[in-house]
């Protein structure tokens, strides 16, 4: 009897341990589970929270115009910010980005605002491919990436002043000027060109503050388009505004007619796309990706 008794609590025994085998394997995949659940769900959290302040940062940019507003024109911004600012409604104007903000915008004050522990690349480009404004660089090998984008307004170059449909041939010769401001400000973003619309005229030429800019043999009637880029010392480049002085003087040339355009461009902008074209409102999307350093 004692042996039956020793082999049923021998089989007892082996059956628990049987049974804790299981349970054992069980309980450490839950622990495992748990882990990992415990990891996605930091990793959702942290991502959601880059994604917000990405979201933050682009809102900031596409709504605001800055700190102060005008600050593309001191290049002294406390806090940048790209919407167009309206004068008469002491207003900036949401998603309508302001040409001079986006060109002065450089990566040092976009990083201010990011913050120091971020890193980021930034592209403005047209619905139609026209790259506007590009910063930073981007890191696919980042463990997480926020991106967000934003549908804008804005342009490429901006029409600073121009003498369209008023210089036609008088049986004379005629002088006309227009006047544009720049500062030094501006000469550090901008690089500033003519643009001559030529039907009939065989000479004229363009001055700016008394330099001459095209001379009269390269205005024919042969050549419809003409433009050349403004030599930088030509132009006033005080802290403050200074208005510069265009001079257009043709000869008489009876049917011929001229418009003449003075352009500001981002600096680097190839000659390719100097054209009225590009002074266009067009939609563009702001696409901003955010990661930790």
């Amino acid at each position: 009897m004692k042996i039956i008794k020793d082999k049923q609590g021998f089989v007892f025994s082996l059956d628990l341990l049987l049974a804790l085998i299981p349970l054992t394997i069980l309980f450490g995949t839950l622990v495992i589970s748990m882990d990992n659940i415990t990891y996605l769900s930091q990793s959702t959290i942290f991502q959601s929270s880059l994604e917000r302040h990405a979201s933050d940062v682009a809102d900031a940019l596409v709504e605001t115009s800055g700190v102060p507003y005008n600050w593309e024109q001191t290049g002294n911004p406390s806090t940048i910010g790209l919407a167009r600012y309206d004068l008469t409604k002491n207003l900036s104007e949401k998603n309508y980005l302001a040409p001079a903000k986006v060109a002065a915008m450089d990566a040092d004050e976009l990083g201010e605002l990011i913050g120091p522990e971020y890193d980021f690349f930034l592209n403005i480009t047209t619905t139609d491919g026209l790259n506007i404004k590009t910063l930073g660089s981007y890191n696919e090998s980042a463990p997480n990436i926020a991106r967000v984008e934003r549908f804008v307004l804005t342009t490429k170059l901006e029409r600073i002043t121009s003498l369209e449909g008023l210089i036609r041939d008088a049986g004379q010769p005629r002088t006309y000027t227009t006047i544009f401001p720049t500062n030094n400000a501006y000469l550090q973003i901008y690089d500033y060109w003519v643009i001559v619309i030529n039907r009939g005229y065989d000479s004229a030429f363009v001055d700016v503050n008394g330099n001459r800019v095209i001379p009269p043999d390269e205005i024919n009637q042969h050549i419809t388009e003409i433009k050349k880029q403004i030599n930088e010392t030509y132009l006033y480049n005080d802290t403050i505004f200074r208005d510069n002085i265009l001079v257009v003087r043709t000869q008489s040339n009876p049917g011929a007619s001229m418009d003449v355009y003075v352009i500001a461009a981002p600096k680097g902008t190839p000659p390719s796309q100097i054209n009225l074209d590009n002074i266009k409102i067009r939609t563009a999307k702001l696409i901003l990706y955010l990661w930790t350093r």
